[in-house]
């Protein structure tokens, strides 16, 4: 059982890290736990554009809501929980209104933080800011794929890496951008939310 002691004790040591501000922490808390959390999604919704859309949420409760990860249970059982209830919101959301086809970056946005209306006109403004923000490694994939419809498999022909590498920038595109909005809406300092709330 060591392994697993092991394992444990490094996600702690991650999610310290990225809540004390170190981004890369949660690139790898991203990357050890994407799989285990896309088939938590795929079980739950039977089909791979949902289960993308709810472990794309599901990183970013990740992203807002680390700091309230009190180490009571292993991280694994409480981003399990997360999955879980990213799930149940986006099926929540997807039975009071339709879905049109495929998933761009406004309604990403739109999505993820429905409950803040605020006009297009800004929302375009705000997601242009956020967009240049992003580093090209995650914005290049997500601008690609997300607004101009390009699939995954070209994508990752044209950057020369695997397709499961396009879809992890995406993902953590997606994470980073939807924060980034969060912050731009909210203004510097500003929180969207209680952050000590446990995730919903």
């Amino acid at each position: 059982m060591k392994g697993v002691a092991d394992d444990a004790e490094a996600d702690s040591a991650l999610v310290a890290a990225f809540v004390a501000g170190d981004e890369r922490a949660f690139d790898r808390l991203v990357a050890r736990y994407e799989r285990r959390v896309y088939a938590i999604c795929h079980r739950y919704f039977g089909n791979a554009a949902d289960a993308e859309d709810a472990a794309q949420d599901a990183f970013l409760l990740l992203y807002r809501r680390a700091g309230t990860f009190a180490g009571a249970a292993s991280f694994s059982t409480w981003m399990y929980r997360v999955a879980t209830n990213a799930c149940n919101d986006l099926a929540r959301k997807r039975a009071r209104r339709p879905q049109s086809a495929g998933t761009d970056v406004a309604d990403l946005a739109d999505r993820l933080e429905a409950d803040d209306v605020i006009a297009n006109r800004e929302l375009g403004m705000e997601l242009t800011a956020a967009l240049a923000g992003l580093d090209p490694e995650y914005r290049d994939p997500v601008v690609l794929h997300d607004v101009h419809g390009v699939p995954y498999a070209d994508i990752a022909e044209r950057f020369g890496v695997p397709v499961g590498t396009v879809k992890s920038r995406i993902h953590r595109g997606h994470a980073r951008l939807a924060a980034a909005l969060v912050h731009l809406r909210t203004g510097a300092g500003g929180e969207p939310s209680d952050p000590s709330a446990p995730p919903t």
